[in-house]
């Protein structure tokens, strides 16, 4: 860990105040009076060196945006002191004049530095090995360089797994959607089949009346004709026989 506070350890409030200056009309509701920034999660610098770096003397107006570019200088002081793998957060809120930025280590310790320290002490610890101190840092470098390539193999293989997953996605959703497809269409076909029997049996049907209708029809005519002619002859056969008792009795063995 370097001993040494970074080289613009006094310019952060300048160039906070020019910021301000800059971004204050643009945000005049979200501006908040900070007396003093609260970093927590720090494990891997000394507290003096941060709470030192983001002194802010008498406190200052801050926006927004002047709260985020804290966190950002906050990000550039780690990787000054060797750490570049950090998240740092502003919670863009400020109570009781405090600013609060949450920083996450996580990544470091999985791919950096503090990995590699301690595989460094711990080999020498197991093997007995006594590592002078330019050795030792030599070490580091080459896990530090070791752990950023496996950082980088892992991530692509990641992506290309998690692009891998989403084509089978794909092609299962593929497949599902074609066989709803397929079994809409049968259900589509039967249901026509269906229809189309039944206007067929309808057909037939009104077909059958149809012609059961001209049938009885055809018949009635025939019957009333032949009862006509019935009724005609008979009636004509009554006439001359009438015709013929009345002449018979107007004059008897004529």
């Amino acid at each position: 860990m370097k001993s040494s506070r970074t080289p613009h350890f006094r310019l952060l409030p300048f160039i906070l105040s020019a910021l301000f200056l800059i971004t204050a009309e643009k945000s005049l509701a979200g501006n908040s009076f900070v007396k003093k920034i609260r970093v927590t999660g720090n494990t891997l610098i000394d507290p003096y060196f941060v709470d030192g770096y983001l002194d802010l003397g008498n406190g200052l107006n801050m926006t927004p945006e002047i709260m985020d570019l804290v966190a950002s200088e906050l990000k550039a002081n780690y990787n000054y002191h060797g750490y570049p793998n950090i998240g740092a957060y502003s919670k863009l809120k400020v109570k009781n004049g405090v600013m609060t930025i949450k920083v996450d280590e996580k990544d470091e310790y999985r791919w950096g530095r503090p990995r590699a320290e301690r595989a460094v002490l711990k080999q020498a610890f197991l093997y007995d090995i006594n590592l002078k101190d330019f050795k030792k840092q030599e070490i580091i470098e080459t896990l530090v360089k070791g752990y950023q390539k496996q950082r980088t193999i892992e991530e692509l293989v990641a992506k290309f797994l998690l692009q891998k997953q989403i084509n089978l996605i794909a092609e299962i959703n593929s497949q599902r959607i074609t066989a709803l497809r397929e079994q809409v269409f049968d259900k589509v076909r039967e249901f026509q089949s269906i229809k189309k029997n039944l206007e067929e049996q309808e057909t037939r049907r009104i077909e059958e009346m149809r012609s059961r209708i001209q049938s009885g029809r055809l018949k009635k005519f025939t019957d009333l004709a032949t009862e006509d002619q019935e009724m005609d002859e008979y009636t004509d056969l009554d006439a001359f026989l009438d015709n013929a008792m009345f002449e018979e009795s107007l004059n008897p063995g004529l």
